[in-house]
């Protein structure tokens, strides 16, 4: 079966439909080997190949320092090669399957026999096999997108399910919805979780639009950020709710259970995509996304970041969520209005990279006696593509955010 892949791998059209999920793990020894040559030979050259052209390239090009003996060894492979009989298109893409099919089988026994026998449970790995198998097989249904103008208007008013509440953003942007992935960021003590409670849990906001909301806190006390929520809600302040109980639990319970927040400071990107993967949240806030620890080795911390931010943006089309992912501005953007991606702490471009919308929050100390005053800069927005910085009024006791068309 596999001399047979290996021969319909020859053919151009069908090497490129399956390149992308048939791998050298496949094949063991000398047409492991075989197959390598055959890859690196479509790399360079144009059409179909023959098995000939493979045994001389591979002796001649790829291995020039090949012993007699491996010569003569892979001669015999290579004969073995041209008496199999070719399949029909039918029967190979059926081998490919297979073979593919075992493979991943493969990968998970290995996983589950190694948690087995004591690594520590992390099925989440075992999901990333299923799903990535899922991704990469050829898919022979594929189908257009819609050209129906009301199912296009119908499909895109999805990506902006869940309504923004500050009006300004809500006029120009719209919303975030499944998919999305939305990028908060400010200089410390701007307001930066303040604004995604006031999107979450302020009058109009996801929760109260029914959202199913999860949030993932490692900068404080969840429970500091839920009293936070309850307040934003309500209206009340922290010291005003006690005299006023009854008001406060008869508004909060109108949302409380669309709201829950995790303390997560050890978990993984992992952890909160297997989280997610069993609670089917709507939306999901991490707040900070830059601390969240990623398995993995790497050299520099901003190649670490794109890592996590492109996890985030995996998990929001994984788990058909909107992620909203908060993090901190560089020192470039102190005391500052006016504020762009590019100012985003340990990244010019990686974590731009990932996302759908970038709002970076501004504030001016130095004009703004009060601390109320916020810019709210929009630069990066593939939702409906409007750039701006709107002003608008953040009130600190209730962690809202309060905002006009300008």
């Amino acid at each position: 079966m596999e001399k047979q892949l290996i021969k319909m791998m020859l053919n151009k059209k069908f090497y490129n439909e399956y390149k992308g999920v048939i791998s050298r793990s496949i094949f063991e020894g000398e047409l492991g080997s075989f197959f390598e040559s055959l890859q690196k030979a479509h790399k360079d050259y144009d059409g179909d190949l023959k098995v000939d052209d493979v045994y001389t390239l591979h002796v001649g090009k790829f291995n020039p320092a090949l012993t007699r003996t491996a010569k003569e060894k892979f001669e015999e492979l290579v004969t073995e090669i041209k008496q199999v009989t070719d399949p029909t298109p039918a029967i190979a893409k059926d081998i490919a399957n297979i073979m593919v099919d075992r493979e991943t089988a493969q990968k998970i026994a290995i996983e589950a026999t190694e948690i087995f026998n004591g690594k520590p449970a992390n099925f989440s790995e075992i999901s990333k096999i299923i799903e990535g198998h899922k991704k990469n097989l050829p898919d022979e249904d594929i189908k257009p997108v819609t050209n129906d103008i009301g199912k296009v208007i119908e499909q895109l008013s999805v990506t902006t399910k869940w309504k923004f509440n500050i009006p300004v953003l809500s006029e120009k942007v719209g919303g975030i919805g499944p998919g999305n992935l939305m990028i908060a960021f400010a200089r410390p003590e701007t307001g930066k979780t303040a604004f995604w409670v006031s999107l979450v849990s302020a009058p109009d906001g996801f929760a109260w639009q029914g959202a199913n909301v999860h949030a993932f806190i490692n900068e404080e006390p969840a429970v500091r950020t839920q009293m936070r929520t309850i307040s934003c809600s309500t209206g009340y302040t922290r010291d005003d709710i006690p005299d006023n109980m009854k008001e406060v639990h008869f508004t909060w319970s109108k949302v409380r259970d669309n709201i829950k927040l995790f303390d997560v400071v050890d978990w993984t990107l992992d952890d909160i995509d297997a989280h997610c993967e069993k609670h089917k949240p709507d939306v999901v806030v991490i707040d900070q996304l830059d601390k969240v620890n990623l398995d993995g080795k790497f050299s520099r911390s901003d190649e670490k970041l794109r890592a996590i931010y492109t996890g985030a943006r995996e998990l929001a089309k994984r788990r058909n969520c909107a992620v909203i992912a908060i993090s901190q501005a560089s020192a470039e953007a102190h005391n500052r209005n006016s504020i762009s991606f590019d100012m985003m702490e340990n990244s010019k471009t990686g974590k731009a990279a990932e996302a759908d919308l970038i709002i970076g929050i501004g504030r001016n100390q130095s004009l703004d006696e009060a601390n109320t005053n916020r810019t709210l800069c929009i630069s990066k927005n593939k939702i409906t593509g409007y750039h701006g910085e709107p002003s608008c009024v953040i009130r600190r006791d209730i962690s809202r955010y309060e905002g006009w068309l300008q």
